[in-house]
């Protein structure tokens, strides 16, 4: 994914009446009346038998209107092994996102299953956790449990001091778009991809291998810039327009490398697991990140941007939940 425009969840049994006590029979007609007693009992037990497996099939099969579909097709616990055992409706709601060949079928699939209207963040647990289904024993594949939250992780104070050069610059959060230098972009909100494509403006850019297998379609995406200087990327020659926002306004965010190629290949849930190992993926506030950033790009090198690309793992980028209203375009 780049950081420029993508536009384009008993039934009870019968009461019972005490009966008289009775003498016992004796003799041939003892035993005959025995015999039917039994007949009788085997049969008023098949029938209390086959009535209370009618309440519980009932009841089984109702879903209570007050339940999130999300826990209504939550698969049921499997005593043997602790996992799940995936009923038909949740594997066809992973077959229809892993054979959706466009972003439109994706979004068709995602109404079906009640999942459309998940935030950011449960949309791209629950997308991945059907991409990298959990196999026999397995548990589900849990994308968030790899990203660390910020507010959770302590910076050394020397650390701390050794970044305070680096904080006292200013941090901002770029997105960039326009093919047009002579025309800005005709837009004043930057829209997830997820809300382009359920508008059928789903643009060139969008690639449904990173829906499928990132689940990040509900989020926006950015540079981070430091005192006005962005890490190289060679898709920025293709833009010529940016907006801009302080990186300290922004509530909530993540950052990560580019996980597509790591992402982007046939696994289960703990094939998934083990290819999250070790990313460097953070959330939090934007003030949160920045600290952490800078703490980290410290000793990284002597430009900052190039330094959080080297402390980060790669070329990374910064996510938000949503969008973000422009309030101007800024000629690069």
């Amino acid at each position: 994914m780049r950081a420029h425009d993508k536009e384009i969840d008993q039934a009870g049994g019968r009461p019972t009446r005490a009966r008289p006590a009775r003498h016992a029979d004796t003799g041939a007609y003892g035993g005959l009346r025995a015999l039917q007693r039994a007949a009788g009992n085997a049969a008023v037990a098949r029938a209390i038998s086959e009535d209370q497996q009618d309440a519980h099939g009932e009841q089984a099969s109702a879903v209570r209107r007050d339940t999130p579909v999300h826990d209504a097709l939550r698969p049921p616990r499997s005593p043997a092994h602790g996992g799940t055992h995936a009923p038909h409706v949740q594997r066809a709601e992973g077959d229809d996102l892993r054979g959706a060949k466009s972003p439109e079928q994706i979004v068709a699939a995602l109404k079906k299953s009640g999942h459309s209207d998940d935030d950011a963040w449960d949309l791209m647990r629950h997308m991945t956790s059907q991409q990298f289904a959990a196999g026999e024993g397995q548990s589900e594949f849990n994308i968030l449990d790899h990203i660390k939250d910020a507010s959770s992780l302590r910076i050394p104070p020397v650390k701390k001091r050794m970044a305070e050069g680096l904080m006292s610059k200013r941090w901002t959060i770029r997105h960039y778009t326009g093919s047009d230098p002579s025309s800005p972009p005709g837009f004043s909100d930057i829209a997830s991809t997820y809300d382009n494509a359920a508008a059928g403006k789903a643009g060139d850019h969008t690639n449904v291998a990173d829906w499928r297998s990132l689940g990040n379609i509900k989020f926006t995406f950015y540079l981070v810039a430091v005192d006005g200087q962005v890490p190289a990327r060679n898709w920025l020659n293709d833009t010529h327009w940016y907006a801009e926002w302080d990186l300290d306004s922004i509530p909530q965010c993540w950052v990560s490398p580019d996980l597509l190629e790591k992402m982007n290949k046939p696994m289960d849930a703990d094939g998934a697991r083990t290819t999250m190992q070790g990313v460097k993926a953070f959330r939090g506030s934007g003030s949160e990140l920045k600290a952490l950033l800078a703490a980290s790009a410290f000793g990284s090198g002597n430009d900052p941007v190039t330094a959080v690309d080297n402390a980060i793992g790669g070329a990374f980028e910064l996510k938000v939940p949503g969008g973000l209203p422009v309030t101007e375009w800024k000629k690069k």
